[in-house]
């Protein structure tokens, strides 16, 4: 039951990444959702759970993107492995490793976007208002992202207690 949950969560993601958010102007700058779920995946799930919905989450990206394909599921990998290893050294149920994580996380995607952009294309130049699309990135996901994590455990721990209630909770 929790890859259903998992696979049902992303495909919710995509459809509101993909098509909803298109249709608000406030929201045509918002930063990648799938980070979040990410993000998540590292601090509260184990490994064998997390990589099947990490490599099923960066495939979708890759193929609904036109860029080359793997990056979003590199930076996807390389993230989880960044949250996992500063899993070791910090207090990850804080609420501020929280927003510093979400916001990390943002500013590395869009670093591997910018580089690969001019790997690929050296002769071009970058958009002028990419620091600022990056910049509100950042705010958005500093404002929402910790909001957005915190859901998601409890509604994967409803999810858990509505289908194995002889399982205990998790503790946030």
């Amino acid at each position: 039951m929790k890859y259903f949950f998992h696979a049902f969560t992303c495909l919710v993601l995509v459809l509101i990444q993909t098509t909803a958010m298109h249709y608000f102007w406030a929201l045509s700058g918002f930063y990648d959702l799938f980070i979040l779920i990410v993000i998540y995946l590292g601090l509260f799930r184990n490994l064998r759970e997390s990589i099947s919905v990490i490599l099923f989450l960066g495939i979708i990206m890759d193929n609904l993107h036109n860029g080359p394909f793997g990056l979003y599921t590199t930076v996807y990998l390389w993230l989880y492995a960044a949250i996992r290893w500063s899993s070791v050294y910090f207090h990850v149920r804080n609420k501020l490793f929280l927003v510093f994580a979400v916001a990390s996380g943002v500013m590395f995607e869009n670093l591997v976007f910018i580089g690969s952009f001019v790997m690929f294309n050296p002769n071009s130049q970058l958009p002028r208002n990419i620091s600022e699309n990056t910049l509100g990135q950042i705010l958005w996901v500093s404002l929402t992202g910790p909001f957005f994590i915190v859901f998601i455990n409890r509604a994967y721990n409803a999810w858990s207690g509505w289908f194995n209630p002889h399982v205990s909770e998790q503790k946030s």
